[in-house]
């Protein structure tokens, strides 16, 4: 594992940035071995690299709490998103931004981030592609719920009702979500009705990680 006093470029994400004093930003960064972690950037307000969705290599410096963005350069194009799927994006970022705790290393979730990104890109079906982000990113957290059994180990039945309980997973019970559409989540049948409630489920999971303050870019869908 790298540790917080390691130089030299390695890839990131850039998840979100905001002004700091009259020319400097700090930005949140996603790196592979490092997780999220913040960094100053000296004089980085135009800097055309540090912009969402453009695949970085960046040099940082640990520098107290935060890091110091010592270097930065593309290392592949940007990402074209567009419209609703730029929203998706912005979305993704924001999960991110919010979930993970900084230098807390997530490995794994460097591969389904990217991924997520190629598929926003290439025109998949958008609510598809954040649910199987949203379902992935809460298991890496341990978060995650088995789709496929209640919390007495019984397997889900098509022909039943399930509540959810965030913390244990699935309840048996006379009305809730179709037992039908939990499979069919785990199998990758994304029907209408599926989609549907896995949009409920998964809001449902993360609400208690997110907290009472609302998600800025689900605004965007909002005023869209």
């Amino acid at each position: 594992m790298m540790s917080r006093t390691d130089q030299g470029l390695q890839p990131a994400w850039l998840l979100h940035r905001r002004p700091f004093r009259n020319t400097s930003l700090i930005v949140e960064l996603f790196v592979p071995q490092l997780g999220r972690v913040g960094a100053v950037v000296r004089g980085g307000r135009k800097d055309p690299c540090l912009s969402p969705f453009r695949p970085l290599l960046v040099e940082l410096k640990a520098s107290g709490e935060m890091y110091s963005l010592r270097g930065c350069e593309p290392r592949a194009p940007a990402m074209s998103l567009q419209g609703k799927a730029l929203y998706c994006g912005f979305y993704v970022n924001e999960l991110l931004t919010r979930l993970l705790h900084r230098d807390d290393p997530h490995p794994d979730l460097w591969p389904l981030y990217e991924h997520t990104l190629e598929a926003l890109q290439h025109g998949e079906i958008l609510d598809v592609v954040l649910r199987q982000f949203e379902t992935g990113l809460l298991e890496e957290l341990g978060y995650g719920i088995d789709l496929g059994h209640d919390i007495q180990g019984e397997p889900v039945r098509p022909d039943c009702y399930y509540q959810l309980d965030p913390e244990q997973g699935l309840l048996a019970a006379s009305q809730g979500y179709p037992g039908s559409d939990l499979l069919a989540m785990l199998n990758g049948d994304w029907q209408p009705d599926t989609r549907r409630t896995a949009r409920q489920l998964c809001r449902a999971l993360l609400a208690p990680h997110l907290g009472d303050k609302p998600l800025k870019s689900r605004e965007l869908f909002r005023e869209k």
